[in-house]
């Protein structure tokens, strides 16, 4: 009973389809928004943002990010972004369902991680 319960409770992962955010950070960084169709009737789609290593296609940043962490997720698909060094400033408008104050991305050669610090700045609607 416990496993079927977890399970139709569990989130699962996200359904990525669009990519609605691409902004260098770094030499070999970037931070993406992404959009999650993954809600139903009563729960709309929503945008997730991350920090990752820079990739080349959409179709590549839609497979890799489904099993990453965001830092932000939010129903706002047009944030605004500050990039500053190894920190960044995010403007939302709206709800925002999840949000970390510090993410690491793992550089190309697999073994080196950076951390970024994430500022918020978020705003009702309208």
């Amino acid at each position: 009973m416990y496993i079927a319960g977890d399970w139709l409770l569990s989130p699962g992962r996200p359904q990525l389809t669009e990519v609605v955010l691409r902004v260098p950070i770094s030499d070999d960084a970037s931070i993406y928004g992404v959009k999650d169709d993954r809600g139903g009737a009563t729960v709309p789609f929503s945008y997730r943002y991350y920090v990752y290593r820079t990739l080349g296609t959409d179709s590549e940043i839609l497979a890799l990010l489904k099993d990453a962490n965001p830092f932000l997720v939010t129903r706002d698909g047009a944030v605004k972004v500050d990039v500053e060094s190894r920190s960044i400033t995010v403007s939302v408008s709206g709800d925002v369902s999840d949000y970390h104050s510090s993410t690491l991305y793992r550089h190309a050669n697999g073994s080196d991680y950076t951390v970024v610090s994430v500022f918020l700045n978020s705003r009702p609607e309208g």
